[in-house]
């Protein structure tokens, strides 16, 4: 009988430490294991421009010659700020006889002169185009050798 107890005690022991222990185990499946992770982009600031021409047309020597205006589309990154110059040599010169010019001066808002010095246009990026005028007005004599007459203007857009 003592052997029965004995035994009946042992097996009661293990059944209760056997209990406990599965007590403390998670059943299959409900176990986890976590980590995190970043999603990056980086959004570079960008800027194109373009240019349409500005042309006098015809207009008899000697005749005051009518304002004409350009334009400079430029599209820039969301709030990025930026710059355009204008670099041109001020005057229009007979394609044939570069002694002979015409002399021109381009504007931002009516009388605000445009280079690409201190006088630049200045603004900040929607991400959309920007149209923006170019005004020029002849403030040399017409009173020159007939022809065609150009300059070509440089513009740039710095951000």
């Amino acid at each position: 009988m003592k052997k029965f107890i004995t035994t009946a005690l042992l097996v009661s022991t293990n059944l209760l430490l056997a209990g406990q222990a599965s007590a403390e185990t998670p059943a299959a499946g409900t176990q986890k294991a976590q980590t995190t992770f970043d999603v990056k982009i980086e959004v570079l600031s960008t800027c194109s421009i373009n240019a349409t021409e500005i042309d006098f047309g015809k207009v008899n020597s000697g005749s005051v010659a009518s304002d004409k205006t350009g334009t400079l589309n430029v599209t820039c990154t969301n709030q990025t700020p930026y710059r355009v110059g204008l670099s041109g040599s001020g005057e229009m010169k007979n394609e044939t006889d570069e002694s002979s010019s015409i002399a021109y001066e381009l504007f931002q808002d009516g009388n605000k002169p445009w280079d690409n010095d201190e006088n630049k246009y200045s603004n900040s990026g929607s991400g959309n185009v920007e149209a923006i005028t170019v005004i020029a007005k002849v403030v040399g004599s017409t009173n020159v050798r007939a022809g065609n007459y150009k300059d070509t203007v440089t513009a740039t857009v710095t951000y």
